[in-house]
């Protein structure tokens, strides 16, 4: 060094500091948060989907398999395990409303304590060009009977009647 020189311009530090330190793992922490609570939100929200919402989306995804597949798959609903199952999967359905697969028409009916209640199906086919047979599924919900027709060519939802303005 030379006489008269200083020291403090010749020495370069190249450590970051306390505080730059301390704001970075505050925005990691804050970034971790948000990122944990929407996915715990996403997690309680795929938990409390609707029966209506599975049923839906499991009848897209049978009839997507189907095609990919091109094989003709047959979608099942079992009562007592509450599992809808179209053989490549399943989905299984929560909460205390009732579900039933229907035929396309009233076919056959009974009174059963002041309601009609429909025979139901017990599979419905999904084939490889997209189509499925025709049907209806049933979901009741607080003793409110909801009936959606679905469309054979497409296999989705048509508009759903409460079950009082069908009479």
């Amino acid at each position: 060094m030379f006489a008269g020189s200083s020291n403090r311009g010749l020495h370069r530090s190249s450590a970051f500091t306390v505080l730059e330190l301390v704001m970075v793992l505050a925005l990691f922490g804050l970034v971790a948060g948000l990122v944990v609570g929407t996915g715990a939100t996403m997690f309680r929200q795929s938990e409390n989907e609707s029966v209506e919402q599975k049923t839906l989306s499991a009848i897209a995804t049978a009839r997507r398999e189907s095609v990919a597949s091109g094989e003709i798959l047959e979608l099942r609903y079992d009562e007592k395990s509450r599992v809808l199952d179209w053989g490549k999967g399943n989905s299984t359905l929560s909460g205390e409303d009732i579900l039933r697969l229907l035929p396309p028409a009233r076919v056959s009916a009974m009174l059963i304590g002041g309601r009609v209640v429909e025979a139901s199906i017990p599979l419905v086919r999904f084939h490889p060009d997209g189509t499925c047979d025709p049907f209806r599924v049933e979901i009741v919900q607080n003793k409110t009977s909801r009936i959606t027709a679905i469309d054979p060519w497409t296999c989705t939802a048509l508009t759903a009647l409460p079950a009082e303005a069908r009479r």
